[in-house]
């Protein structure tokens, strides 16, 4: 198990450690589940009130550190200083998973040039097809199929803005797949950055569809082609989710929703049924025209 004292970890992140420098710490954590033995981050008052009883270290500015109750490290920018604290993090992360050993129950079938490296379970009668690549710290369940191109487990796309330029987030989570799901060709799905990300039991994915990092998709959800869920959304059970849909991140979608081609969720949707948000075709100087009149009659 990786572990770090709060005195190098304030050192590393060139922060101020208000707390016990020998106080170790052995992973990054969301706030809401930080444990004695973890550090988060808090960037905003509005997280505060989220804050788990018994953090280990909490990662924040020195205003927002008056109002927690817990050894902290005083930082300008929290959320630019976790991202360098997933780096430091990952060297554990990646030792660990290469520790393990996969567990592959013999009745998969795995195709050529396919890949699970260390730190799987593939569940039975799994069938995982040619150049397929799943990485550390993913579950599979039972009676899968899984077709060729598929991408298991990668990072998330995560960076930290600072001085014009980008800061890797390290993802230090996995992936859980459940029993009877299906992913299309050339599908991704990315890991987790702290918890994982989740496909529950009988999902059913078409070709070229993103998951990105802890997304869940509830039980006997279908999603076609060219669909892709942002960061950290969460679809209920029963969901069509028809081809080319786009899902911005931290939105919440509840079971027996059906979302209609071409559609841009952009808030959450609390109530069952079908949407939509597509304009139909027509031809260009009519499209513009139709583009004038909505705008002029919302001024």
């Amino acid at each position: 198990m990786f572990s770090i004292s709060l005195g190098e970890l304030a050192t590393k992140l060139n922060g101020k450690l208000e707390g016990d420098k020998d106080k170790i710490i052995h992973q990054l954590q969301d706030s809401q589940k930080c444990d004695s033995d973890s550090v988060c981050y808090i960037k905003s008052h509005l997280y505060i009130h989220k804050l788990s009883s018994s953090p280990g270290a909490v990662i924040t500015t020195a205003d927002l550190a008056k109002e927690i109750d817990a050894n902290c490290i005083i930082v300008e920018d929290p959320y630019f200083c976790f991202a360098l604290a997933t780096g430091i993090f990952n060297v554990g992360y990646e030792k660990l998973n290469k520790s393990i050993e996969s567990d592959i129950h013999p009745s998969v079938k795995l195709g050529y040039n396919s890949v699970i490296n260390p730190n799987c379970k593939i569940g039975a009668n799994v069938v995982i097809h040619d150049n397929v690549s799943i990485y550390p710290n993913t579950t599979v369940g039972d009676n899968c199929i899984i077709h060729s191109g598929v991408v298991i487990g990668s990072d998330g796309f995560g960076f930290a803005p600072k001085n014009n330029q980008w800061q890797k987030i390290y993802h230090l989570g996995g992936v859980d797949i459940g029993d009877s799901v299906e992913i299309g060709a050339n599908s991704a799905i990315d890991r987790g950055v702290l918890g994982n990300t989740q496909l529950e039991d009988g999902v059913k994915l078409d070709n070229h569809v993103h998951v990105a990092h802890n997304v869940r998709l509830g039980a006997n959800t279908a999603v076609a082609a060219q669909t892709a869920f942002a960061g950290s959304v969460n679809v209920g059970a029963n969901c069509q989710i028809a081809g080319h849909v786009g899902v911005t991140g931290h939105l919440s979608i509840v079971d027996g929703v059906t979302v209609l081609a071409n559609t841009l969720v952009t808030k959450s949707i609390n109530k069952p049924g079908v949407y939509s948000g597509i304009m139909p075709m027509m031809e260009h100087n009519e499209s513009l025209k139709f583009v004038a009149k909505l705008k002029k009659k919302s001024e």
